[in-house]
């Protein structure tokens, strides 16, 4: 099985070659632009995330014809889903999981289960075999201990049509391949789907997940060629990173319901690879909302395509790409009122370090946060995005981001949530822990500057502080092309010493009126 997942990546590659580079076809600059005599030379030589975005298998270049590279993806996992010549077909007209696993027991080669609308009692976790389509025809499978309720550890399986009703785990996938999940929903869940490690070519259609307690949809570990679409995930209750919308993970498994928060990943290191990591997800046309933690955390993926979201109100930011995420594209998504940190208990702020910076008059912290976040990225492509009032800034290296590439984002009216401590900006180039003292070497993540990326052709509209902001240290950044209009101080603002070539942009001539300053400060 591994060597048909090296094939496939080794065709993507080669027919990316023929297509047209996004590079070559808006004659970008080259990533490659510290000059051997700068200092800055030195800091890419140690960044672990940069070498991280080297080696993984899918290279920038399968990736940088995303449109080409998202069709092929999705071709790729279409082909090896499951395409059922039936057997076998039988009613099952029980009340109870465990009459279903009996049955499922009895029955041999590939087999298609129909339930009747039925009420089911989940008295033990279902385990669908192999070879098997089962049809819910919208019975409810409510399960009151068994956890999880549904377990997946075959290949060659459909579930469709069946809502899910537990305060647990609802479906574990895990060791699986050939999979698909139809029209399923879940309400007041503990977590509505995991995917665990060796599990490929998994489609997930019209999942409808709403309220979950713990998060919406977990893939960690070795999983790929997973495509979810046409899904929601809604209102999810947990705060902290682990209760993301859809959480993305190459740390290892934590205990079930309690994955991956961001003290936990702060000991998975991202150099050199160690661990599995999910690769290959396709994320498109989904509606991920109203959820107290991100909409997408995505901590140490690489080759994902992220397309045609709405990604809105999410009480962090909508998409975080952290912890060593290389080489994915995120595209036309629409991003808006994330960030704006509102939800949090006491409690929530002293996880995150922030209770001491106080809250707003609505109750609100004063730390704001983005609709995109990097954090110890490289080599992400951030196109065609529509960024608009959210709290934070539009888009916000936290720290260590390296050869990103925005390019002809529409990042409008952002900076929703300023006050008298925050401010932000259309796209803010940040430093954050630049020249900490650490012991790098040790340590699991990058503490640098933004260095080699790339933003160009982008329209920044409205009452940022700034249209785009160079922090300290921030090098050989190539900013061209850019639009910016009706910022509060400035185009740009920069507090970087170092080379960064900013040529070709189109700024607001008229300063802004000083009456903006007088309302902000208030």
């Amino acid at each position: 099985m591994k060597l048909k997942y090296s094939l496939i990546i080794i065709l993507l590659y080669f027919a990316n070659v023929s297509a047209e580079s996004l590079f070559k076809q808006f004659e970008m600059p080259p990533l490659e632009r510290v000059t051997q005599s700068s200092p800055v030379k030195g800091l890419l030589y140690t960044a672990k995330v940069l070498k991280r975005s080297q080696a993984v298998s899918i290279p920038l270049s399968a990736i940088d014809d995303p449109k080409t590279y998202q069709q092929q993806l999705r071709t790729e996992i279409q082909a090896n889903l499951p395409n059922f010549n039936i057997d076998t077909e039988i009613v099952f007209s029980g009340n109870k999981v465990s009459e279903l696993n009996a049955l499922l027991q009895t029955l041999t080669g590939i087999k298609k289960v129909i339930l009747q609308g039925q009420q089911i009692v989940g008295d033990e976790t279902l385990s669908i075999p192999k070879n098997t389509a089962l049809l819910g025809n919208n019975s409810t499978l409510t399960a009151t201990n068994s956890q999880p309720s549904i377990s997946i550890t075959a290949d060659n399986i459909t579930l469709q049509d069946l809502t899910i009703a537990t305060t647990e785990l609802g479906i574990q996938i895990s060791d699986a391949t050939e999979i698909i999940i139809q029209n399923l929903q879940f309400t007041d869940v503990g977590r509505g789907i995991v995917i665990l490690t060796d599990s490929h070519f998994i489609e997930l259609d019209q999942i409808n997940i709403d309220s979950p307690t713990q998060g919406g949809i977990l893939i960690q570990g070795d999983v790929s060629h997973v495509w979810l679409h046409n899904s929601k995930i809604r209102n999810g209750k947990r705060s902290d990173n682990g209760g993301a919308g859809i959480l993305v993970s190459d740390a290892k498994p934590k205990p079930m319901l309690e994955e991956t928060t961001t003290t936990d990943s702060l000991i998975e290191h991202i150099w050199p690879i160690t661990q599995s990591i999910p690769y290959a997800l396709l994320l498109e046309n989904n509606i991920i909302a109203n959820n107290s933690a991100q909409g997408l955390y995505i901590d140490g993926g690489y080759g994902l395509v992220i397309q045609h979201n709405q990604i809105n109100n999410n009480d962090k930011e909508g998409l975080s790409l952290s912890y060593g995420s290389v080489n994915n594209i995120v595209m036309s998504n629409d991003f808006y009122d994330n960030g704006f940190m509102a939800r949090k208990t006491d409690a929530d702020l002293r996880h995150e370090l922030i209770f001491d910076l106080g809250r707003l008059d609505d109750g609100s912290s004063t730390f704001k946060l983005p609709a995109i976040s990097l954090d110890n990225a490289a080599q992400n492509l951030l196109l065609w995005n529509v960024i608009r009032d959210n709290a934070g800034d539009g888009i916000k290296m936290v720290r260590t981001g390296i050869r990103n590439v925005i390019m002809f984002n529409s990042i409008l009216n952002n900076n929703q949530g300023y006050n008298k401590l925050f401010h932000s900006f259309g796209i803010s180039l940040n430093s954050t822990g630049a020249g900490v003292n650490l012991d790098i070497a040790k340590h699991p993540l990058d503490f640098l500057p933004a260095i080699e990326n790339i933003i160009a052709g982008n329209i920044i509209y409205g009452k940022h502080w700034a249209g785009i902001f160079l922090d300290r240290g921030a090098a050989f950044n190539d900013i061209y092309d850019n639009t910016t209009r009706h910022y509060i101080l400035t185009p740009l603002d920069s507090t970087s010493s170092r080379f960064n070539s900013i040529v070709g942009n189109n700024w607001q001539a008229v300063r802004p009126k000083d009456s903006w300053l007088k309302r902000l400060f208030k």
